[in-house]
C-alpha cells in the first residue's frame, strides 16, 4: 500500500529523452561512433529546444541520402493550358555530389513567339531536330526514374509543376511525378532579401552566375541556392526530407524573417550585376 501511495505522489512525468541515433545525427557524430550516455542525457534537452515545433529531425529520410532533382523549364508562356514546355532543365543531387544533369529542347511544333525567342534565345532553327515533346519527357522520366529521384525542386514550383503535371497527363505518362519542394518558399523563410527571384537572390548570395533563362543554367543556380538554404534549414534543426517538407508548408512569421536563428552577414550584401 505504502509503495502505491508514494507512485501515486509522484510529479508529472519527464519527456523521454530523444533516442541515441537521433542525437547523434544532431550533432554530427561519424557512423561508427555512440553518444555516450552522459551526452545523451545533458543535451537530450536542448536537441529538443532547437528542433522547430512540429517537426520530427530524427523520422525520415536523411537529407544527406536523399536524391534531390532540381528542375527548371523553359515555355512558350505562362499558362499551363495554352502554352507549351520549350526546354528541360535537370540537375540531380545527392548529398554533395551531382550525380546526373540532363537538358533537352522541345520540338512544340509551332514557331517560337518573339518574347520568348528574345528572352531565352532559343529560336525555330534551334528546335530543328529536337525531341517532339513525348519523346522529351520520356527522356525526362528515364532519368527520374534512373536516378531515383525523391523529390523535385524548382523556384516557383507552381509553375513548373503545373506545366510537367499538364504534359504527363496529355501523353499518359508513368510513374507519376515525384513530389515538389519550391525553393521560393524555402528562401522566404530562411533569408531576408528585398526580392526572391532567382537572379537577385544568386546575385545577393554571391552564387556563379551561369546561363539565364536557359533550363539548365537556372537549374544550376537553383542548386547553388538550394545549397545555402539546406545548410541553413540545417542550423534550424532540420535533417530529414521530411522535416524540410513540413518546414517549407509553415507559414513564414509575422513581422520578420523565419531565420532570425540562422542570419548570417551574406543577407546584407548589396546585390550586384
Amino acid at each position: 500500500m505504502g509503495e502505491s501511495r508514494n507512485r501515486g505522489n509522484q510529479g508529472p512525468k519527464a519527456a523521454p529523452l530523444p533516442s541515441a541515433e537521433a542525437l547523434r545525427r544532431w550533432l554530427h557524430v561519424p557512423g561508427p561512433l555512440r553518444v555516450p550516455d552522459w551526452v545523451q542525457a545533458r543535451l537530450g534537452g536542448r536537441f529538443r529546444e532547437a528542433s522547430p515545433p512540429g517537426l520530427a529531425p530524427e523520422r525520415g529520410l536523411a537529407l544527406e541520402r536523399a536524391v534531390l532533382g532540381v528542375v527548371d523549364l523553359e515555355t512558350t508562356g505562362l499558362s499551363a493550358r495554352d502554352s507549351r514546355i520549350l526546354e528541360i532543365g535537370l540537375v540531380v543531387r545527392s548529398g554533395s555530389r551531382t550525380v546526373r544533369r540532363f537538358e533537352t529542347l522541345v520540338d512544340i511544333q509551332a514557331p517560337v513567339p518573339a518574347g520568348i525567342v528574345a528572352l531565352t534565345g532559343i529560336d525555330d532553327a534551334q528546335l530543328l531536330g529536337a525531341p517532339p515533346e513525348a519523346q522529351a519527357l520520356e527522356r525526362f522520366a528515364r532519368v527520374l526514374a534512373e536516378t531515383r529521384v525523391d523529390v523535385l525542386i524548382a523556384h516557383n514550383a507552381r509553375f513548373d509543376r503545373s506545366f510537367l503535371e499538364a504534359a504527363w497527363d496529355r501523353h499518359g505518362l508513368a510513374p507519376a511525378l515525384p513530389p515538389f519542394l519550391c525553393s521560393i518558399k524555402l528562401a522566404r523563410r530562411l533569408l531576408r532579401a528585398p526580392s526572391y527571384s532567382l537572379g537577385a537572390l544568386v546575385a545577393q548570395l554571391g552564387i556563379p552566375e551561369a546561363l539565364r533563362h536557359r533550363a539548365l543554367g537556372d537549374a544550376e543556380m537553383t542548386v547553388g541556392l538550394l545549397r545555402e538554404l539546406l545548410e541553413r534549414a540545417g542550423l534550424a534543426g532540420v535533417r530529414t526530407l521530411e522535416a524540410l517538407r513540413e518546414f517549407e508548408a509553415q507559414p513564414k512569421p509575422r513581422g520578420s524573417h523565419a531565420a532570425g536563428l540562422v542570419r548570417r552577414p551574406v543577407d546584407a550584401r548589396r546585390q550586384v550585376r
